[in-house]
This record gives structure tokens, sequence and C-alpha cells, in this order.
């Protein structure tokens, strides 16, 4: 039977909004009819509070771009990072692909003392500067080869019981484009414990043509029936919709001048729009995929807007 979750992440603002709205993220599950939540873990500490008994999954911390420090491209990482000081602290203090490793080893420790079924990783490779110009320095294929060996250096500390998937996006990576690359990936690991969070907004985002909810649920399926027999790796889904085709058509190929959070957060947004669904296409998706998770990841400013849209969501697959 599939289980159903929306997106947590222990905060203090979150936990403060609770405590003024008078509710817990135990009634939200209760209210909305769902059966636990997914949760962000991107800390390599205990957590400040535990939600065990909510958790399905565990999202880990993730690296947008990485694979020039993996490399140890001096002159790339030059150009990345303005300097080294500033790369350390990206890399959470790591100074070598080695301290790195153990970075991401304690995060999934972390994430495990939450005893989720399964964790999340992302696949992908994208500089501040790419996001913007589409003109990327490395290939799917060579993110897909040295994640797959960094991967391999951790998945020992993934409890047997918690299977890791790996997580779609639309740069180069694992963007499910082509499905010699999906097995080239899979052909890599070490863990037989894997398969794939089919994330259908970023899927949704590597076509610029989709205009309506119906039209991205017959390209989602589309992908997923081009995989072939590597489509049964598909366990979960991170269902959101976005269409963002006249954005991704309308803003210029080159780095702002004032490239500051705020704008590169814009600009993520403005491509990455974590929607919620409002008609049936949502149960297109669902029914063909057949997944035994499905994550409402809805974008949100408070819990209380995430409230909302989830009541949306959830209504449009459930009709």
């Amino acid at each position: 039977m599939t289980k159903y979750t929306f997106n947590y992440c222990v905060a203090d603002i979150y936990e403060q909004e609770l405590a003024t709205w008078g509710k817990t993220i135990a009634g939200m599950v209760k209210e909305l009819g769902l059966d636990g939540i997914e949760q962000f873990v991107y800390s390599l500490e205990p957590l400040k509070k535990s939600y065990q008994e909510l958790t399905i999954g565990a999202h880990l911390s993730y690296w947008p771009y990485w694979l020039d420090f993996w490399l140890g491209n001096q002159e790339r990482l030059a150009k990345i990072f303005p300097t080294q000081e500033e790369m350390y602290k990206y890399f959470r203090g790591a100074t070598t692909r080695d301290e790195w490793v153990e970075v991401i080893r304690k995060n999934i420790l972390t994430a495990a003392s939450e005893k989720p079924e399964y964790m999340i990783w992302h696949v992908s490779e994208a500089t501040i500067e790419e996001i913007f110009t589409f003109q990327f320095y490395h290939d799917s294929f060579e993110v897909l080869r040295y994640a797959a060996d960094v991967f391999n250096r951790v998945a020992d500390s993934v409890p047997s019981d918690t299977i890791m998937l790996f997580e779609n996006l639309w740069w180069p990576g694992l963007n499910l484009q082509e499905p010699r690359q999906v097995k080239y990936f899979f052909e890599r690991l070490n863990s037989k414990n894997v398969g794939i969070m089919l994330d259908t907004g970023h899927l949704l985002n590597t076509n610029p043509e989709l205009r309506t909810e119906q039209e991205a649920a017959d390209y989602v399926c589309r992908v997923v029936d081009s995989l072939g027999e590597d489509a049964e790796k598909i366990k979960g889904l991170h269902l959101s919709c976005s269409l963002s085709g006249a954005y991704q058509k309308s803003f210029t190929r080159k780095v702002p001048e004032n490239c500051d959070f705020f704008t590169i957060w814009q600009h993520l947004t403005n491509i990455d729009q974590h929607r919620p669904f409002t008609t049936a296409a949502s149960r297109q998706i669902i029914d063909f995929v057949q997944p035994q998770y499905v994550l409402n990841e809805l974008g949100h400013q408070d819990l209380h807007e995430l409230y909302e849209k989830l009541k949306i969501q959830i209504a449009s697959y459930q009709c």
C-alpha cells in the first residue's frame, strides 16, 4: 500500500509557528489523512527534536556543485569559490574529499537515527553560473560516474533496512532523459538496496513546452515508460507541478550583476515551482507509476500556506 507524506524540517521557525498555531505535526498528518512525513535532515549532529514515530523518509543534505572538489580541479574551484575558506565552509568544514566523505557519513547517521524507511540522495551538478547560463562544464555521464563513487564510499553507513532513493533533477546527472544513463548509474552502485525517487516537478522542468497539468502527466508517464525495466526502480514520487516553460524561455542566459542569495533563490523557484496539482492529472501519474511512497512536496513560506496547498493537492488525487 502506498504511503503518503508531506515534507518537514525541524527548525526553530517552524516549531515556534506550530506552538503559536496550536497544532502539531502529528495532528497535521492525521487531519490531512496522511501516513507521516519525509523529514529534511541536513544536520551532522543529533536533531533538536525527534519525529521518529512520524518519519517515513529522510532527505539528506546535498551540495548543488561538488564534482570539481571531488576531482581536485583547482582551476575550476578557484572560479567557483572566491576563497578557500568559502569552499571549506560550503563543504561543511571538509578540506579534502576524504573529509567530505565523513561529513556525508555523519549526515547519513543523523538521518538514520530517525529510523526512516528510505533516504533521499540528489544526483546532480550545476554551479551558480551554470543555473543561469545553462552551459554546463560536466555532462551527465561524468556526474553519474562520480556520484556513484561517492555513494559507494558511504553505502555501508546506510542501515540494511533503509533503501536509498536517488532523486532526479533537471541539471546534468540523474535527469531521466536517457534510459542508458539510468542503467549506467545503477550498474556502478555496490548496494542493491537502492532505487529512484521520481520528482515530478524536476522532471517537468526538463520540458519547457508543457502548458497544462494534463500535458505534464502525459509527459511524466512517457518518460517513465521509456525507462523500460528500470522504471521498476522508481519506488517513490515527490509530487508537485512545475510548468515553468515561459520563464525558462524568457530569462537572459547570463549571470545577473547582482547575484545575491535572493536573486538565485527567486530564479530557482521560478523554474522549480513546487505548486500543487489541482486536477486528476496527479492521480494519473500515481496510478501509472504505482509508487510505494508519495511525498506531497510543495513550496511554502510558512506552515499555514503549506497546509492549504496540501489540501488542494491531496484533493486532486483523491477525486
